[in-house]
């Protein structure tokens, strides 16, 4: 599989004047409605001076090449504001009164005194044009990281639904900092009733070594089951590492930090990942911010695997360039598979200047 840029442009670019921190904006995510008109929805941290802040929803009708603000997801549970780490997923089946086609959506919804953390559960049933307020899956405290001496905070949910039909809601969680040597660990919770009520937290990757820092997990469903990716803060690049899994609810021992995705030759990839699975190709399509090589304006490179994480992986080029040496750009580049696996679009924070980030998007096709 080739992965040839076509276009790339932006979709969000804020005005300094407009802010109420010197980034702007960050972590975007996208996915195709596959149960709509085939429309991309994008959103991302949104850190208007205007208070509370919300999450906005992006949408684009010509497959990626222009996009309009679509609504608005406001923090209607607390009004504190919809702060950080927005993430999206569409429903492919029926799961308990949520119809095929029904929009979830998680964030952390963190008040202006950054005080707590809590990841909020929302839907829509009108593919993204009004949000309602389901549930709150997991509380924490504020964020801050490291926060030894106080309870910590959780961060950074993604969405999935495992082998049975339940949702899935992984994410990176400090609570436990004061127990086993741990930092921060990555837990999951499942709900059986369609996102009304929540399990206990389930450990899956919890290092007993206060300097080692998982996070940042995704999970794309393969043909052959669930890859899971994530970082690891405290390795030598936060190097990007993995687990898979037959079911989508065990993902092995959680003692273990998993396998180090990376070629033959041992370039690996490090800091805030992203994967998506390509059905035509078998492949899974692997991105983050940096690399093992030097930190500089650079594009950097996709790593492709076509065996579910086994074996080496190939390199390909990422699709957008911006200066790595700037923290906040490539700050978890979201990605689709699109156009019936003919494309794939990413989405990246990219430098306005050394403070100021806007969203941008490439598009490119998948071939053989």
């Amino acid at each position: 599989m080739k992965i040839i840029k076509e276009a790339e442009g932006i979709i969000f670019a804020p005005r300094a004047s407009e802010i109420g921190n010197p980034t702007g904006c960050m972590y975007p995510r996208v996915i195709e409605l596959k149960h709509s008109k085939g429309e991309l929805l994008a959103t991302f941290e949104n850190y208007s001076k205007k208070e509370p802040v919300f999450a906005p929803i992006y949408k684009s009708a010509d497959s990626g090449y222009s996009w309009k603000l679509f609504s608005k997801i406001e923090d209607t549970s607390n009004g504190y504001g919809m702060r950080y780490q927005p993430t999206l997923y569409e429903l492919d089946k029926k799961c308990g009164d949520l119809d095929v086609g029904t929009l979830l959506f998680a964030g952390n919804s963190i008040p202006k005194d950054m005080s707590s953390t809590e990841i909020v559960f929302y839907i829509s049933r009108d593919h993204g044009k009004t949000w309602e307020f389901r549930s709150s899956v997991a509380k924490g405290g504020a964020p801050i990281e490291q926060n030894f001496d106080k309870l910590g905070p959780i961060w950074e949910p993604h969405i999935f639904i495992n082998s049975k039909n339940e949702i899935a809601v992984m994410f990176s969680d400090e609570r436990l900092h004061g127990e086993k040597d741990y930092n921060q660990v990555l837990v999951m919770v499942t709900s059986s009733d369609a996102g009304k009520t929540w399990s206990k937290e389930k450990l899956v990757v919890a290092l007993k070594d206060k300097k080692m820092r998982p996070g940042m997990p995704i999970v794309c469903k393969t043909k052959k089951g669930y890859f899971l990716c994530y970082e690891i803060v405290g390795s030598p690049c936060n190097d990007i590492y993995f687990k898979t899994s037959s079911d989508g609810i065990d993902f092995g021992d959680p003692a273990k930090k998993g396998t180090r995705a990376e070629t033959e030759d041992g370039y690996y990839l490090g800091s805030m990942p992203y994967c998506v699975y390509s059905e035509k190709y078998d492949a899974i399509i692997l991105n983050a911010k940096r690399d093992s090589e030097e930190i500089g304006l650079n594009t950097i490179n996709f790593l492709v695997n076509y065996q579910n994480g086994k074996g080496k992986w190939q390199k390909q080029k990422q699709l957008l360039e911006y200066d790595n040496r700037i923290l906040q750009t490539g700050w978890s580049k979201g990605m689709a598979v699109i156009e019936n696996g003919t494309k794939l679009i990413e989405l990246s924070p990219v430098q306005s200047n050394k403070e100021l980030m806007h969203i941008s998007y490439a598009i490119a096709k998948l071939e053989e």
